[in-house]
């Protein structure tokens, strides 16, 4: 009997380990909505907080999870760049810098809490700053 139930009780925790802690962040889609939005509101406050006159942007998503946490938690590995764009100007068509020392590129976590429901949204990590 006892042997039964250690048999159980690690089959439970083997298949609660395999699909990853209950809770925690999972692997998200950079496609979707929520993790595209987020990341545009993260790199806007970035800029925004930023003493650089030049816009930085993302050069490239590394790494995407989400998170359930009284809203979505969406955490973004990326490595951020400068542009030749000077804040203030026209934003949109912004190339990162060609020379390596002026786009000086970082690699970056950012966390972006997201509550739609209540129309709220915040940034709670940016190893960027």
């Amino acid at each position: 009997m006892y042997l039964k139930m250690i048999v159980a009780s690690l089959a439970v925790m083997s298949a609660v380990a395999s699909a990853g802690l209950v809770g925690g962040p999972v692997d998200a889609d950079m496609n979707e909505e929520g993790a595209q939005n987020a990341l545009q509101f993260a790199m806007a406050q970035y800029n925004r907080q930023s003493n650089d006159m030049y816009v930085s942007q993302v050069s490239e998503v590394v790494k995407v999870q989400k998170q359930v946490v009284s809203g979505l938690k969406y955490i973004f590995t990326v490595i951020v760049a400068r542009t030749s764009c000077r804040k203030g100007g026209d934003e949109t068509l912004c190339a990162v810098h060609e020379n390596p020392a002026g786009a000086d590129v970082t690699p970056c976590t950012i966390a972006v809490w997201s509550q739609p429901w209540l129309k709220s949204i915040k940034v709670v990590e940016n190893t960027c700053m």
